[in-house]
């Protein structure tokens, strides 16, 4: 069995142009892919900035129309508690979205630049 034909075969190659557009397919399903992430990201540190906002009010009403510190009913005071502990987690999931949110950036400024063909380091 020959496994090599003894004639030579031209080697042939695709289109520049086809090449070219396949390469900017492949970087676009992945700007796309950074941009769908980025919009989650986004629409989740928003709606979490409205709760802890919510929580702040809730707190503050409560501080307002109750008595002062010593004299407070215990359900106020567990509510205003309760409002100071959950606004707590919601700013540290909130640096932690911001946190992505620039990982993300970076991310599609490294692919934006490979794709334009600069392809240097993005350094943030």
């Amino acid at each position: 069995m020959v496994l090599l034909s003894l004639r030579p075969r031209a080697f042939r190659s695709r289109n520049p142009g086809r090449d070219a557009e396949t390469d900017a397919a492949r970087f676009e399903t992945i700007r796309n892919a950074i941009a769908m992430a980025l919009d989650d990201a986004r629409r989740e540190r928003d709606g979490l900035q409205q709760r802890i906002d919510m929580h702040y009010a809730q707190a503050v009403s409560v501080l307002d129309s109750s008595d002062e510190y010593g004299a407070r009913d215990a359900k106020d005071e567990a509510m205003i508690r309760s409002a100071e502990q959950g606004a707590s987690n919601g700013r540290k999931r909130l640096a932690q979205l911001d946190a992505q949110i620039a990982r993300l950036t970076r991310f599609m400024a490294e692919v934006d630049a490979t794709a334009a063909g600069t392809d240097t380091e993005v350094v943030a």
